[in-house]
């Protein structure tokens, strides 16, 4: 960039380092404030063993934000294109994934400041806090909410000025704020799996163990178990897919389909899931063919990230079983979003069915061709 290209995004550059700095002082000043209070004597017995329910993954979201991404912003303020594609990388490698888990905490974690609501307002006195502790809590929803609306004011100030700008900057800057809605479009719809009801023990499951959340659409869902069809909305994860009846403002579950064990043929406007086996545990998934279409590549993507685990976890077996392992030791797993296949029936490596295209004649055949894999 030239140096009038420069002088025209430099405030919306400091804005977006400013703000990033006050948003990590925020944060720490209110995991100060607050963080100690389950030690205090005082504490209500309804609130005992709820911190993280609380607060959720706040901790975590104010340490990546103070050790990885404030520092780059810093680094790279002066390459405008290193800090876009550095930005994205975080994006891709899950950094930003904290705040997807941090909105599908926000409801149970207003419910408990609404109900002790006054010892709250006890504390924040105490404190001489003047914006309390729910003020504190609601800053990560709308610092992710300010990321887009940010970069759309460097795209626009870099066209405008696009004499003064290399075209890579713009691109990079185009693709990041491309990603970034995609995510925020993610963070949003996640808080929609609180309105997930389990009317039976038997099919009772912990959201935050199915893998990263992906996607939830609504479907029209023809039920072959239940020989009826309703109106319902389905979440894809990373390990499986889970499908819902909508009943008032309640999400009724109905099933889950592990994606070790998911069976699936497809139409134009519409997939048909099964488990394991045709006509058990069967669903037709009913819409438009651009939704279908769409939670076709979802399966697909999620099925061949599935097979490809399962290679590596084979791979690493076999060299355990000639010893060839013992000089490179395996690291430490960090990851912060457990997944669980506590359903599954089985623990080895199962086959794992890959779905082609769907045939554009939606009166065609609808059965698809299978290719497995091990």
């Amino acid at each position: 960039m030239r140096d009038k290209g420069y002088g025209c995004i430099q405030p919306i550059l400091d804005e977006l380092i400013k703000t990033e700095e006050t948003y990590v002082e925020n944060l720490w000043t209110g995991i100060s404030n607050y963080g100690n209070m389950f030690e205090r004597k005082d504490l209500p017995m309804g609130l005992r063993g709820k911190k993280y329910v609380l607060f959720g993954n706040v901790e975590q979201l104010a340490e990546f934000h103070r050790d990885e991404f404030l520092p780059m912003l810093h680094r790279n303020k002066h390459d405008l294109k290193r800090l876009f594609d550095e930005f994205q990388h975080y994006i891709e490698q899950h950094c930003f994934y904290g705040y997807v888990l941090y909105t599908m905490n926000k409801q149970r974690s207003l419910k408990l400041c609404d109900t002790y609501k006054n010892y709250f307002k006890l504390i924040q006195t105490e404190l001489d806090d003047k914006l309390g502790i729910n003020s504190f809590l609601v800053q990560p929803i709308q610092r992710m909410a300010r990321y887009p609306l940010l970069l759309t004011q460097f795209i626009t100030t870099l066209f405008k000025n696009r004499d003064y700008v290399m075209k890579p900057v713009i691109e990079s800057c185009c693709r990041l704020e491309k990603r970034l809605r995609t995510l925020l479009t993610t963070t949003n719809e996640s808080e929609v799996i609180n309105d997930i009801v389990c009317l039976s023990e038997t099919h009772e499951f912990n959201t935050f163990y199915q893998g990263k959340f992906r996607k939830v659409s609504e479907f029209n869902i023809a039920d072959h178990t239940l020989k009826r069809t309703y109106r319902g909305k389905v979440f894809i994860f990373d390990k499986c897919i889970i499908y819902t009846e909508i009943k008032g403002k309640q999400l009724i579950f109905h099933g889950r389909y592990p994606c070790e064990h998911i069976g699936i043929t497809a139409k134009t406007k519409q997939f048909t899931l099964y488990y394991e086996h045709r006509k058990k545990q069967e669903c037709d998934f009913i819409a438009d063919a651009a939704l279908v279409e769409q939670w076709l590549d979802l399966i697909r993507e999620m099925i061949s990230s599935y097979a490809e685990e399962e290679r590596k976890k084979f791979k690493e077996m076999r060299a355990l079983d000639h010893g060839e392992d013992h000089m490179h030791p395996k690291p430490a797993n960090l990851s912060l979003f457990r997944d669980s296949n506590r359903f599954s029936t089985d623990s080895g490596i199962g086959n794992m069915w890959i779905l082609p295209k769907p045939e554009s004649d939606e009166s065609s055949s609808s059965r698809a061709t299978w290719y497995a894999t091990t």
